[in-house]
């Protein structure tokens, strides 16, 4: 055979498999289109699966933390005395009513109580049906905004992230949060790219307004109204009547439940804040850990962090919970002040350990610690990120990509959660529980960039 022939027939049969590989795609990719019911309960059943067995597989005495007693507190007192009341039988402002709302609701329907650890198991595995339709929610916004495969790849990795999928039967607001959140991207979407005609648009501003109350319920972090309204006025682009109707419907909807819940803490408890709980971190850990950046090597944060506890005790005999909140700021402030760029450098630190953190403790609930896990969780993370840096990296191309990527909702989804898990920065000894809001856009990510790989490497 002549060498020009030789060639030709080369040719041929790289063009042959690149046409049998696109058509592969294109078929797995149209199957996931024309059967969009059948790819949403695989992703619930996938979701549903590794969080009921880690839930089921804990002790439920396991599931509880050291946080978990003053949401049950609270969600009892709701049901037995109609009052949102801490331990002391004293207004609570510490929590806030999501979880504990929560907590209630499925006391009620489950008969169950928190206060018993077999009740508590019934209570947690039905928190943990409800929380799984997270990632139902996350794949039905990522089939609009990417292609299908990587739509249904990327909720596949949502389902199967081990730090998404045990805190869903946790006795803390996570599984709650993540739920709330996913429930509000969805139709921050659905509002921004489908509404049109007057009232829709002041319907959808109101939904949007409340499920960002709900969700700053669950986790007090009030700045996510003005995030979230920065965010949807962007994402309107050119449609500037409706960008301004929907911020304002949507700032006056989740303002006013928060603001009924500020003024309940200052009539029953004479506490002008939302929640007291940035004012505990921000002494107790944030102070703590730049005191012990402060002595260097013969800092032990920890140690620190139980000598502000006791300090606390002696200083704040007598005084209100007003006066004790302010005088914990006061004295995190002057520690902030005498150490500035220390100060900043303790932030960058925790936060960034909360994004990158393996976390093995996760598995200690359900008694699946191995030799080696913070190397297997640490590698599994990592090449999460590295995907999830691809897929953000890459210029978007339909042809390669199989179909449209709306960069715009990637980044603005991204932006939300990277603000959102900040905050983490003011404290400490956390593990990956921080980094709940990241578990929702960096298996998206990464399914992006996993797909392009694979495609890539199948054509050399």
């Amino acid at each position: 055979m002549k060498p020009g022939a030789k060639h030709m027939v080369n040719s041929e049969i790289i063009i042959e498999r690149h046409d049998k590989q696109n058509a592969d795609g294109r078929s797995l990719s149209s199957w996931l289109q024309g059967h969009a019911c059948v790819a949403t309960v695989i992703v619930l059943i996938a979701s549903l699966l590794p969080r009921l067995f880690l839930t089921l597989s804990a002790d439920p005495a396991d599931l509880k933390f050291g946080d978990s007693g003053s949401y049950f507190r609270p969600a009892v007192s709701l049901l037995e005395k109609g009052k949102f009341l801490n331990k002391n039988q004293e207004p609570e402002v510490s929590r806030t009513p999501g979880y504990p709302v929560f907590l209630s609701a499925l006391m009620v329907v489950t008969g169950k109580s928190v206060n018993n650890d077999e009740d508590l198991r019934t209570i947690l595995v039905v928190q943990t049906i409800i929380t799984s339709w997270s990632v139902v929610f996350l794949y039905l916004l990522a089939r609009r905004i990417v292609p299908p495969i990587m739509a249904f790849t990327g909720a596949l990795l949502a389902a199967f992230s081990p730090w998404g999928a045990v805190t869903a039967g946790f006795a803390l607001t996570e599984g709650l949060y993540f739920l709330t959140l996913a429930m509000l991207f969805f139709v921050m979407y659905f509002v921004v790219e489908h509404t049109t005609k007057l009232y829709a648009i002041l319907a959808g501003g109101a939904a949007i307004g409340l499920l960002t109350s709900a969700v700053v319920f669950v986790r007090p972090l009030w700045p996510l109204v003005p995030i979230v309204a920065i965010a949807l006025f962007l994402l309107c682009g050119d449609k500037r009547e409706k960008a301004w109707i929907l911020v304002a419907v949507m700032l006056v909807c989740s303002a006013s439940p928060l603001y009924l819940w500020k003024t309940r803490n200052l009539r029953e408890a004479q506490f002008d804040g939302f929640s007291d709980v940035p004012g505990v971190n921000a002494y107790h850990y944030f102070a703590a850990g730049v005191k012990a950046q402060l002595q260097e090597a013969r800092g032990d944060r920890w140690a620190l962090h139980r000598a502000a506890h006791e300090e606390e005790r002696e200083w704040s005999q007598g005084l209100s919970i007003q006066e004790v909140n302010d005088e914990r700021w006061r004295r995190a402030i002057a520690v902030f002040r005498a150490a500035p760029i220390l100060t900043g450098y303790c932030f960058v630190l925790n936060a960034g350990q909360y994004i990158i953190h393996p976390d093995p403790a996760i598995l200690r609930p359900a008694g699946l610690n191995f030799r080696g896990d913070v190397w297997v969780l640490g590698g599994f993370l990592a090449s999460l990120l590295i995907f999830a840096g691809l897929g953000l990296c890459g210029t978007p191309d339909r042809n390669r990509d199989g179909g449209v990527i709306q960069m715009k909702w990637l980044l603005a989804i991204l932006g939300i959660c990277l603000l959102l898990t900040l905050p983490s920065g003011i404290t400490f000894g956390q593990g990956s529980r921080y980094r709940v809001a990241l578990e929702f856009i960096v298996p998206l990510l990464a399914a992006i960039g996993l797909v392009r790989l694979i495609r890539s490497l199948r054509q050399n």
